[in-house]
């Protein structure tokens, strides 16, 4: 078990001082209306290949309370969030990407969701960017909306992160 936990403290080391690619960070949301309050929030890292293709993984927190005359759920859940992200354009610090993106509630594997999640980034400086991810098109199995397909562009799909650079 040592010799496990000293090669991947060595790999991590070793990433990090090979270049400037690894980032960590993390995003949030929360949604709020009449009967319903949600809020998420996932710290994530991530490895840039170059200039537009990245992967990186999220942890996250999400909890649900909606109150409705027929229905009354409050739940949490954790998920891992792992994507892919090709960055398509960049203009000066701003650039647009989309997310390949999945969705895995670790506490019950059989609900999951995939598909794509567009969004912009923002290089305020060397090291910090701020990203805004909006809107989710792709297919659920029991997660959040059911089974099937959809296309969902409401606030409870849009995060805001911010990302420190290596």
């Amino acid at each position: 078990m040592k010799k496990l936990f000293l090669t991947l403290a060595l790999a991590f080391v070793g990433i990090l001082s090979a270049n400037a690619q690894l980032w960590i960070g993390g995003s949030a949301n929360a949604g709020f209306q009449k009967n319903k309050t949600e809020f998420k929030i996932a710290p994530e890292i991530g490895y840039s290949f170059n200039e537009h293709w990245t992967v990186a993984a999220g942890l996250a927190f999400r909890h649900v309370d909606d109150k409705t005359d027929i229905v009354d759920v409050n739940f949490n859940q954790f998920c891992i969030q792992p994507y892919v992200r090709y960055t398509a354009c960049t203009i000066e610090k701003f650039s647009l990407f989309c997310d390949l993106a999945g969705d895995i509630d670790l506490l019950s594997p059989q609900m999951y969701a995939v598909g794509l999640r567009p969004g912009i980034a923002w290089m305020a400086t060397e090291h910090w960017t701020a990203a805004f991810r909006f809107g989710f098109l792709g297919y659920d199995h029991l997660f959040e909306r059911g089974e099937g397909f959809f296309l969902d562009c409401g606030l409870g799909t849009s995060s805001i992160g911010l990302y420190y650079n290596f």
